[in-house]
């Protein structure tokens, strides 16, 4: 129980020689009442309000920012729309807000990571999104990708280093072969402020080896540390294989091949395995892997039903529900009875917080509500624009309120 009045010596709660006279109410208030009160707040003006004060700069980034990310609301997604008119540079990033209920183009995120990074971006420059950070990457020409890490909240952008045993590395092995295959981000905001960089490489002696190599990038330490680990997987000799979604839950990074197997890489014990897909020899596409509820899921179709499984314990699939196409294509509302059935043959998302499933068609993106099993339209796209029909993937976005470590680009 809070006990408004008694502060201990080492309180967050900023006192009057701090802020002067207009603290002293906040002074009569235990520290769990202020972090509930401030955590209660939008997130920027959480992040404003680390200015009134010293103590509340502290409080706000070693309680507040944690609490809050913990349970962090969805806010928005990033997904590739297509230029009706354009010839060049066609496939753009696209980001859409969510209120809770509704989905609504936002163009000032996008705007503001423009800002941030040092290139000209699209779609395929987004690596990885985790917990409200962002990896890029500019594919540098004749060289290994240049990585950055930017939080569009604080509008801060970390450049990461090189990894010069990587670039030695590529420089030695055979002209023209892939170095890195794909990369993602590790960040439980709730425990540490500090992310890391995982990136897979794509050698050949590795598979020959039955091994796959991965390099991590701490934010924490600012080194890059190479591991091989075996993997016992099937792994065509010269591509790993990777499908473009790439899930980051509890230290472990989870990645779909293209033998439709998922791949289970944990950063922290450092070990890999492979779990084969369920319904493996019946689906005939990659599927969908995200989570929700602190879950990983996975979706795909086999024939007209479109199923949904969480992995459970010991890597077991756990079988979450199916749904008949028919149903729900001759179900869709009226704003949405120009869409082919197509549209419903793979799942774009996964809500984090809900049991709802979303879908996409070059008109609009379209959501279905498990429980209440209603389609709605929740997002209208621009007239100018079209979401393309081989979007394989909406990826989700948290704000994030923790202020990055490292040295910020000062572009």
């Amino acid at each position: 129980m809070c006990i408004v009045g008694k502060i201990g010596s080492d309180s967050f709660i900023p006192r009057r020689n701090d802020c002067g006279n207009d603290c002293c109410l906040w002074s009569k208030l235990c520290d769990d009442l202020v972090v509930e009160i401030l955590c209660r707040l939008p997130p920027k003006n959480l992040i404003t309000s680390k200015c009134v004060c010293k103590s509340w700069n502290r409080l706000i980034t070693d309680v507040c920012a944690p609490n809050f990310s913990k349970h962090a609301s969805l806010g928005g997604f990033f997904f590739r729309v297509g230029k009706r008119l354009a010839y060049r540079d066609k496939f753009i990033l696209h980001f859409v807000s969510y209120d809770g209920k509704c989905l609504s183009a936002n163009t000032t995120v996008v705007e503001s990571i423009s800002a941030l990074l040092p290139f000209k971006f699209n779609f395929k420059n987004l690596m990885h999104s985790c917990n409200g950070l962002l990896l890029f990457v500019d594919f540098a020409p004749g060289s290994i990708p240049q990585y950055y890490v930017c939080n569009p909240l604080t509008k801060q952008c970390i450049e990461i280093p090189r990894n010069i045993e990587c670039e030695r590395l590529a420089s030695e092995s055979d002209c023209g072969e892939q170095v890195q295959s794909f990369a993602a981000l590790a960040f439980d905001p709730w425990k540490s402020c500090h992310y890391k960089v995982v990136s897979f490489n794509n050698w050949r002696n590795y598979c020959l080896k039955k091994t796959v190599n991965f390099d991590v990038f701490s934010s924490d330490t600012g080194e890059w540390v190479s591991h091989t680990v075996p993997l016992d997987a099937p792994i065509y000799e010269y591509e790993l294989g990777w499908i473009r979604n790439v899930v980051y839950l509890n230290g472990v990074v989870y990645q779909i091949s293209g033998e439709k197997y998922l791949l289970q890489f944990d950063i922290n014990k450092l070990n890999a395995r492979a779990t084969e897909l369920p319904k493996r020899d019946a689906i005939d596409t990659f599927g969908l892997i995200g989570v929700s509820g602190n879950h990983l899921h996975y979706s795909s179709r086999v024939d007209s039903t479109l199923f949904v499984w969480f992995l459970g314990g010991h890597s077991r699939w756990v079988l979450k529900l199916s749904l008949s196409i028919d149903y729900i294509y001759d179900n869709r509302p009226f704003l949405a009875q120009s869409t082919p059935r197509d549209t419903f043959l793979r799942a774009w998302a996964f809500d984090p917080n809900s049991e709802a499933i979303y879908f996409g068609y070059v008109r609009a993106i379209l959501r279905y509500q498990v429980e209440s099993r209603v389609l709605e339209v929740v997002h209208t796209i621009e007239f100018d624009k079209n979401a393309t029909s081989r979007n394989y993937v909406m990826i989700p976005y948290f704000p994030c309120v923790v202020i990055l470590k490292g040295i910020p680009n000062p572009n």
